[in-house]
């Protein structure tokens, strides 16, 4: 019974846009709990880059999402690699205290945008 509770708990309780922004601005490492739209259950993404933010407008309505580099955990298709994370499916995100990314973390990093997104909220700046 304790684990429903916990599951109900993490399904509303994703990240704030705030921290999001924090976390692109400062190059934070972050570990996400998520569940992509073709799985069955969530699972930990670890070792994430967040490098944007932004929206999408689709049929279904406007949608944040986070670009990122993703390095190891959960994943259909393989890691290391850009993947995109809406919003709205992140049900844990917990930013690491200490480790931040120090320079691009693939040559294929846009920095003037996303062609994904309709509307960019912030990107990530690297040294």
């Amino acid at each position: 019974m304790i684990r429903l509770y916990e599951i109900l708990i993490n399904e509303v309780s994703g990240p704030s846009d705030s921290l999001v922004i924090d976390a692109i601005n400062n190059n934070k490492y972050v570990a996400l709990y998520y569940m992509g739209d073709q799985e069955t259950a969530p699972g930990w993404r670890t070792g994430v880059i967040p490098v944007c933010f932004g929206t999408k407008n689709t049929s279904k309505g406007t949608f944040k999402y986070v670009r990122a580099w993703q390095t190891a955990g959960k994943t259909l298709t393989q890691v290391p690699e850009w993947k995109l994370f809406r919003l709205d499916r992140i049900r844990n995100w917990n930013v690491s205290g200490k480790k931040k990314a120090t320079e691009v973390p693939d040559s294929r990093f846009n920095s003037t945008g996303d062609k994904f997104m309709d509307r960019i909220i912030v990107m990530a700046k690297f040294n």
